[in-house]
C-alpha cells in the first residue's frame, strides 16, 4: 500500500484504467458486431432491461466513454492542483479501501456472470457493460469526492 501514497502512482492507474474503459465504450458504441450480439429489444417485459438494450444498440456507450474521460481529467487536475506531497497513512487507507471494495466487487461479479452466460446468455452483455459502467464510474465518483475532500 505504500505506493497510494504518491499522487502520481495514483494518477498513472487512474488514467490507465480509465483509458482501457473508455476505449472499450467508445470503440464497441454502434459497432456493427457488437449491435449484433445484443438481445434483440422487448424479449423481456422489463422497461429497464430494454431501455438499456436500446441504449447501447443506438451507440450511446460512447457518451460513458467521455464521461470516464471527463471524470479522469477532472481527477488528475485536482490531484496535481492540490496535491504535490505525499498521502499519510489515514488518506492512503481510505484509497486502499474503496480499490479494495472495487476489486472485491468484480471478483465476486465473476462466477454470477459464468452462471448468467450458461443459464441464458440473453441480455448478458447488457448486464457486463451495466455493470462495467457502475463499476468504473463508482470508482471514479469516490475518488473524485476523496481527491476535492483531501
Amino acid at each position: 500500500m505504500s505506493l497510494l501514497k504518491h499522487p502520481v502512482i495514483n494518477i498513472l492507474f487512474i488514467s490507465f484504467m480509465s483509458a482501457i474503459y473508455s476505449f472499450i465504450f467508445i470503440f464497441t458504441a454502434g459497432h456493427m458486431e457488437f449491435i449484433s450480439i445484443l438481445s434483440h429489444s422487448r424479449t423481456l417485459n422489463s422497461g429497464f432491461w430494454n431501455g438499456w438494450s436500446d441504449f447501447l444498440k443506438a451507440g450511446n456507450m460512447k457518451y460513458i466513454g467521455y464521461l470516464i474521460i471527463g471524470l479522469t481529467i477532472v481527477i488528475i487536475v485536482f490531484i496535481l492542483v492540490k496535491r504535490l506531497k505525499d498521502y499519510d497513512e489515514y488518506q492512503v487507507s481510505i484509497l486502499a479501501k474503496s480499490l479494495f471494495v472495487a476489486g472485491f466487487l468484480s471478483i465476486i461479479m465473476i462466477p454470477f456472470l459464468m452462471i448468467m452466460l450458461l443459464s441464458d446468455p440473453a441480455y448478458s452483455t447488457e448486464t457486463i457493460f451495466l455493470f462495467a459502467t457502475i463499476q468504473w464510474l463508482g470508482v471514479l465518483v469516490s475518488y473524485l469526492f476523496f481527491v476535492v475532500r483531501s
